[in-house]
């Protein structure tokens, strides 16, 4: 019998090193009216919020993450920029738009429990920029920046606050003005830490929420050097509360293989960085953790790479495939797949590390249809008569379903299978002979 490929799941084993690259698969694609300003998956995951166009026929709507449909839409106007974030119950959103904050209700009409708004200057314009929300106090932290009414120039007006969203109750400046262009907030799940990043000459800033004191101000940029800083993301790991990932375009080089652009690891107790994957080029982006922050999908308008931390390798870099876009990726950790947006396009799309692996044996399973619906047919191209077992496994490796085991006639055998009452998300045929095993995947739609 011939030697099948012994393919790995998940993160419980090691990546083939024949795999030449990981493959971003479409489901669908729509083009909806008006900009996507921000969005998120509601409690659950089996809707969508979103914040979509601009001025006075902006809406606030809802969309099936299966089809992209309209399920709910609200008219609201929208100044540029409204972002959002939900309360650590899920039932409520503080929304940020111009020089206001409102703390809404998951109702018909989002209706307003509360609200701030920072106050205006004659010639300036305030307003707020990205936002954050404590998992363990009712604040919320934004971030501001100004422009010269007059002129419409930046203006130095840029500074981080906290306030109580449940009253509107401004709590504290945790900086006075500056020019620091804020782009990126975070705080840590546990509540313990809030972090920004700026764009020009960037800062990586850090406080202990227990006493709203500053703790890191680290400098991202070469002082040397009139080169503008791009900072992009901010995480903090779930799994070492010492670490927080950061990405952007830094001028402040690390090593000589530091190029400046790219995602990089800053450890709080001894306020070091460093860069990920030292050997690979790729821009720097959204930051979305997979695999128990083993994988980052890390995005930008033009790009998406995938970043495997455990090989300490670049899975793919490059554009989106076409009907994928990027701008903005959310991920829905339950069913393993994707909502991106760009401008008024919405697609949704998987992610497949299996692509692409180099084998003689990828024809053992053949699989149709692919993608499906309800049914797969299922032929086996092996020779040989042995001891097998025939089962379904998720992305993560985990089995999801027993098709058959037993004495199966490998080189002559045919089955078909209900497959209707799985989520829709990537799968794998695994067929396991003895000690050896090959997998094949499918798309259940």
């Amino acid at each position: 019998m011939k030697k099948l490929l012994f393919t790995i799941l998940a993160t419980t084993m090691l990546i083939a090193t024949a795999l030449q690259s990981a493959e971003i698969i479409p489901v669908w694609n729509r083009t909806i009216e008006g900009k996507v300003q921000d969005m998120e998956f509601l409690k659950g995951q089996n809707e969508i919020l979103m914040l979509v166009g601009e001025g006075p026929n902006a809406q606030i709507q809802r969309r099936n993450p299966e089809n992209g449909e309209l399920i709910h839409s609200f008219p609201y106007p929208l100044s540029t920029g409204s972002k959002f974030v939900f309360t650590p119950d899920s039932m409520r959103f503080v929304q940020i738009d111009g020089n206001g904050g409102l703390l809404r209700n998951l109702d018909e009409n989002y209706s307003v429990i509360a609200s701030f708004e920072i106050k205006q200057e004659d010639s300036i314009g305030i307003y707020y920029s990205v936002i954050a929300i404590d998992p363990i106090r009712p604040y919320a932290y934004v971030t501001t920046y100004g422009w010269y009414k007059k002129t419409n120039f930046p203006a130095p007006r840029g500074k981080v606050v906290a306030y109580n969203y449940e009253t509107g109750e401004h709590v504290k400046d945790l900086t006075p003005y500056s020019e620091d262009e804020y782009t990126a907030i975070e705080v840590s799940s546990d509540g313990k830490y809030l972090a920004t990043l700026n764009d020009n000459k960037a800062y990586l800033k850090v406080w202990d929420l227990a006493t709203m004191e500053q703790i890191i101000n680290e400098p991202l940029f070469d002082e040397k050097s009139d080169d503008r800083c791009e900072a992009e993301d901010i995480y903090f790991s779930k799994i070492d509360d010492n670490v927080i990932y950061i990405s952007g375009n830094f001028t402040k080089r690390i090593n000589s293989k530091d190029i400046g652009d790219g995602a990089f690891k800053f450890f709080i107790n001894d306020k070091t960085r460093e860069l990920l994957l030292p050997d690979a080029i790729y821009a720097s982006g959204n930051l979305i953790f997979l695999d128990q922050e083993t994988i980052i999908l890390n995005s930008t308008d033009q790009r998406i790479g995938i970043l495997n931390l455990l090989t300490d390798s670049l899975e793919r870099y490059g554009y989106p495939p076409k009907n994928v876009y990027s701008e903005t990726i959310i991920y829905n950790e339950t069913m393993n797949y994707f909502i991106g947006a760009s401008g008024n396009d919405l697609s949704k799309f998987l992610y497949d590390r299996q692509t692409n692996i180099e084998t003689e044996y990828e024809e053992e399973i053949i699989i149709s249809p692919n993608p499906t619906t309800n049914t797969i047919n299922i032929n086996l191209n092996s020779n040989g008569f042995e001891y097998t077992r025939l089962s379904i496994v998720d992305i993560l490796g985990n089995e999801v379903g027993l098709i058959e085991e037993g004495l199966l006639n490998t080189s002559n055998y045919q089955k078909e299978y209900d497959v209707s009452g799985l989520p829709p998300s990537i799968y794998f045929i695994r067929l396991e002979i003895g000690n050896e095993v090959v997998t094949k995947q499918f798309i259940k739609e």
